[in-house]
């Protein structure tokens, strides 16, 4: 079973939602890109892990039954809070003791005790609240307006940025590259487009989305999502 739970208003900028998910027994989940990252901790045995931005699709296999309750940051919203360059931890699954980030730690203790645990996670980060949100979030958010379909140079410009500072500046914050990134959100623009309007023409889709022909759409569906947008129109209309 799984539950979504908004953070409180002032930490809204930085974090998507606080999650949790219970399973009974042996399962496997497919993970898609989101553009997030999360710190995900194991309620029995009070473990942490820290996973950083997807590039791809990961299936997740879980041998037993499991509690888990996440923090699922907004793009460049982990970094504001743990100061790390994100890109150690992209496409990465990492044991919260091996960050040694003394958030993690206070987070870590704040659930272990039980009780409100989101009332309790609220409480420890919005101690730690950055002064202002990271300055990724304007080019960010010019991304995902424009749905992948921005450069790097005009979003380097929109900042008041050099190129080159730019995109170091993005990669720390957020963990991939401005145009890696760029086409997660314009592959997952078009799945959205794809499971709201299944009828749609493939290759009209892809010229909507920026791309050259139903060929590359077809490519780039398949290495972020795991499947051709044939295969998942079949999905959707099982």
């Amino acid at each position: 079973m799984y539950a979504e739970y908004s953070p409180p208003a002032l930490l809204a900028p930085y974090i998507d939602a606080y999650w949790t998910v219970s399973t009974t027994g042996p399962a496997t989940t497919r993970i898609l890109p989101d553009l997030c990252a999360d710190f995900i901790f194991n309620l029995d045995d009070e473990s942490v892990k820290a996973v950083g931005t997807m590039t791809t699709f990961h299936d997740a296999h879980a041998s037993a039954s499991s509690r888990l309750l996440g923090i699922r940051f907004k793009p460049a919203g982990m970094a504001a809070f743990a100061g790390m360059p994100m890109q150690l931890l992209t496409d990465q699954h990492l044991q919260g003791d091996d960050l040694s980030l003394p958030l993690v730690r206070q987070l870590q203790e704040a659930v272990a005790r039980g009780g409100n645990r989101f009332q309790a996670i609220s409480h420890c980060l919005l101690k730690a609240l950055p002064d202002q949100p990271a300055r990724m979030q304007a080019a960010i958010h010019s991304i995902q307006s424009s749905h992948g379909n921005i450069s790097p140079v005009i979003l380097a410009a929109q900042v008041n940025m050099s190129p080159r500072n730019f995109e170091r500046t993005f990669l720390h914050q957020v963990g991939t590259s401005a145009k890696t990134f760029s086409r997660i959100v314009r592959c997952l623009s078009a799945k959205h487009a794809l499971q709201h309007q299944p009828g749609s023409n493939l290759l009209e889709l892809a010229i909507r989305y920026g791309y050259h022909d139903h060929a590359h759409l077809t490519r780039e569906f398949r290495h972020i999502t795991g499947e051709a947008p044939s295969e998942y129109l079949s999905f959707l209309y099982k």
